[in-house]
């Protein structure tokens, strides 16, 4: 069994904090993490004073930067090794890879969220194709070595090979990828202006899943100061008109659309989930207070096209419970079942939450709602419903 690092507790607690800006005393930390008060003076005197924790009036303090850095480096700084650890040539390839694919990330939302940009769809395509592949090859790397990257001939790995290292089963995720990828190489004819909606959804998904992914592999979000609520732009309009598109870009090119929505729309509905294409059920605002919708409406560079532009959920109001408080609030509300993480999780992969929107939000780190908390509950009274959730070899027999 691996024992657990406790400064894993700590850098939640700090994060936490500084997410929700929020200041702390080291009493609270150490109730929170198990700790002993001097113990957490000492600690962030020696590793993090004046780099990421600072004092603001006596004795609170408040967490600054912690958001941005990995686990892995939170380690490093606060090792109490005096030996600096030599990075390996793999180590070395695999933090560029990491850095050029959170860059490539970043510069796909800019230029998707630049209106006056013609080309905006093609270059968040390619850029946001370049960000997943530098990802997946980073664990690739981590996880089979150098050589692995390389086909015979020294030639790298297509990214078709990185998402079946990722994802060897058939799944929304792995469909969504390769609906991107498939964009990507058909950019000369797939991405119009005139199917956006379609592709904005889609996008939108994909921005997600880079995010959870990012997260769990490096431990923190890559969005971490931003909203990916910005990406949700949607043109309003009917499905597009195949006619006008012939017209406009030739009998191939609308040939080509046609195939491509209709691919869409298969997988949008063998799949129905969230985690292929975000469904655009918003509330839109058309009073004159616009913070009382999802959506409100603008115009588009032209003064003609109606656009919608999402007003993200406050994420505490919608998705209040992180796991820890998940799984006290099931406890508080009944007295059937000790839930613990273990069994929580199991219900969470056997049931498919995350990929149920009403139930749960990874925007920035896993979230649940009150709806999922009333959930488990009225199923706990179902008889064997939480022994049915375990794998096979933890059920009682």
């Amino acid at each position: 069994m691996i024992k657990k690092d406790k400064r894993s507790d700590l850098l939640a607690f700090f994060r936490d904090k500084e997410k929700n800006q929020q200041q702390f005393t080291y009493v609270e930390a150490a109730k929170a993490t198990g700790y002993k008060v001097h113990s957490i003076s000492k600690f962030v005197s020696e590793n993090l004073k004046g780099k990421f924790i600072f004092q603001n009036k006596r004795p609170h303090w408040y967490s600054q930067g912690l958001l941005s850095v990995s686990d892995d480096d939170f380690f490093r700084i606060t090792s109490q090794s005096t030996q600096a650890k030599v990075l390996t040539d793999d180590d070395k390839l695999y933090n560029k890879l990491v850095k050029r694919s959170l860059n490539a990330f970043t510069v796909a939302l800019e230029v998707y969220n630049r209106p006056s940009l013609e080309n905006r769809i093609e270059a968040f395509a390619i850029m946001m194709t370049n960000a997943w592949e530098l990802l997946l090859k980073s664990q690739i790397l981590k996880t089979k070595g150098f050589d692995a990257l390389f086909e015979e001939g020294g030639k790298s790995i297509p990214i078709g090979e990185a998402i079946n290292f990722k994802y060897p089963l058939r799944s929304a995720d792995k469909d969504n990828l390769n609906q991107l990828v498939s964009l990507r190489n058909d950019a000369v004819h797939l991405l119009l202006p005139e199917i956006q909606p379609q592709l904005s959804r889609l996008f939108q998904t994909t921005v997600l899943l880079y995010q959870e992914e990012f997260s769990h592999q490096e431990g923190y979000a890559p969005l971490s100061d931003q909203s990916v609520g910005m990406l949700s732009l949607v043109i309003d309009g009917p499905e597009p008109d195949m006619a006008l598109l012939k017209e406009e870009y030739g009998k191939r090119t609308a040939d080509e659309v046609v195939k491509f929505l209709s691919r869409f729309t298969n997988l949008e509905q063998k799949h129905n989930s969230n985690r292929f294409a975000i469904n655009m059920e918003y509330k839109l605002a058309l009073t004159k207070n616009p913070g009382a919708g999802d959506l409100t409406f603008g115009t588009g560079p032209d003064g003609t096209h109606t656009v919608f532009v999402d007003r993200p959920k406050n994420l505490n109001k919608t998705h209040p419970f992180h796991e820890k408080a998940a799984i006290d609030e099931i406890n508080k509300k009944q007295s059937i079942s000790s839930i613990t993480n273990y069994s929580f999780r199991a219900v969470v992969k056997k049931h498919k939450i995350k990929s149920k929107a009403e139930f749960f939000d990874f925007t920035d780190r896993p979230r649940y709602t009150e709806s999922y908390i009333e959930w488990f509950v009225k199923n706990l009274s179902q008889q064997n419903w939480l022994e049915k959730s375990l794998p096979k070899k933890k059920r009682k027999t």
